[in-house]
């Protein structure tokens, strides 16, 4: 090939990897809609999940088993979510089933959880806070220094930027004793000073332990919890409840969720009753009350949701909300069986992702080649061959740039 042709094809090149790019994002833009579903509780009164329409509906207020309720229906049978309001009013129930309800113990058992993909799949800066977890006061201090714990553990002053050698070896020492093994794989904690009380960390070593690392009193607190040995910890989601009744939620390689109960100083993981799901790319949401927890998972497909019962965690019932349908897939599924992205839900990282979508998007790549053998009419059979067989394999993008490519006209394709 002379000088100019491989100029062309550089330029075809790019150009098209570009438009794989920017006329599926043009397209997206205009048609995408983000999935909303009906906001879901499992109601202590009717025991089925009850749920709330925000689309407008005239009648937005149902159960999974499609029974119509009133807003006041729908409130009285909520009395574990709605209990504030109910007591204002005055028609909070004095007890459900046989179970006297306390305002206080309502308020201590209510919790709420969320897990998004991108939790685990944001890049980390790597320094960590490290809180007092008994302090003199009654809200927690920042600290004046930092951590690392990836090759050691080193703590570096916030001001001078130097490294507390004290602190350092003080806590390197009670992790080798602990029998952690560097360096870390993994270490996650919730370094927001707007919580009740803090625990620490969980970091899981080289050899696949997970070990609770906190301070107590300015001393290093690090304990095995021996987790390893019955599930292969993939990723921990620390959420200090005030009923102080778990550390936070464990997830395994499989897929399996679990909470890590604090059993008189020994860790003790109780699986909750669900389906295992993909940690890297689906999202769950669960709300707990004195008697039963909502687990929803979203997904791809749609939404999975549980009720489970609050001390066994054993489900109790389940339904399936189907995803609502999307304008973006179905034009992506018929004009792009390959597109390019830089942007993904699961992750805050940039980075190039190809999308396969359907066999029968090859139809768009079909009609690309015939306008190509048409729509360059003025050149030679040699290249009205090569523009159709580079539509045929690039679709759309292939065709637009064939038309926009600098120098078109002038630029010849030999046979070889």
């Amino acid at each position: 090939m002379k000088g100019k042709q491989i100029v062309f094809v550089l330029i075809l090149i790019f150009v098209t990897v570009a438009g794989l790019w920017g006329i599926p994002e043009l397209v997206k833009t205009a048609t995408y809609t983000k999935a909303r579903y009906p906001f879901v509780y499992f109601s202590s009164i009717q025991k089925k999940f009850l749920m709330r329409e925000s689309d407008g509906r005239k009648e937005p207020y149902h159960d999974d088993e499609g029974k119509i309720y009133s807003e006041k229906e729908y409130d009285s049978s909520l009395p574990l979510l709605n209990y504030r309001q109910l007591t204002v009013n005055g028609e909070m129930p004095e007890k459900i089933d046989s179970l006297v309800l306390d305002p206080r113990e309502i308020r201590v058992k209510q919790m709420t959880f969320r897990y998004s993909p991108s939790e685990k799949n944001t890049p980390e800066t790597g320094l960590y806070i490290m809180y007092e977890s008994l302090p003199k006061k009654a809200k927690l201090e920042s600290p004046g220094d930092v951590f690392r714990l990836k090759e050691s553990i080193e703590f570096i002053d916030a001001e001078s930027n130097t490294v507390n050698a004290e602190k350092s070896e003080l806590f390197q020492s009670a992790l080798l004793k602990a029998g952690f093994v560097f360096p870390a794989q993994w270490t996650y904690g919730n370094l927001s000073i707007r919580k009740p009380y803090d625990e620490g960390y969980f970091s899981l070593d080289a050899e696949g332990k997970l070990f609770h690392v906190k301070m107590v009193n300015g001393r290093p607190y690090v304990r095995n919890t021996q987790i390893a040995l019955l599930a292969e910890p993939a990723f921990f989601s620390m959420l200090e409840v005030a009923d102080k009744r778990f550390y936070g939620f464990l997830f395994d390689k499989k897929g399996n969720s679990y909470i890590l109960e604090a059993d008189d100083g020994k860790y003790k993981p109780v699986q909750l009753d669900i389906a295992p799901f993909d940690i890297d790319r689906d999202e769950i949401m669960i709300m707990g009350n004195l008697m039963y927890w909502t687990v929803s998972v979203q997904s791809d497909s749609g939404k999975n949701i549980y009720a489970l019962e609050t001390e066994s965690l054993k489900q109790l019932r389940s339904t399936f909300l189907e995803a609502p349908a999307n304008r973006w897939h179905n034009f992506a599924s018929w004009l792009f069986p390959v597109y390019l992205d830089f942007k993904a839900t699961n992750t805050e990282y940039i980075a190039p992702n190809l999308h396969f979508t359907h066999f029968h998007a090859l139809t768009a790549n079909l009609i690309s080649a015939i306008i190509a053998i048409f729509a360059f009419g003025n050149v030679k059979m040699g290249r009205r061959i090569f523009n159709s067989i580079y539509s045929l394999v690039f679709g759309i993008a292939g065709l637009a740039s064939l038309f926009f490519v600098p120098f078109f006209e002038k630029i010849r394709i030999k046979d070889n």
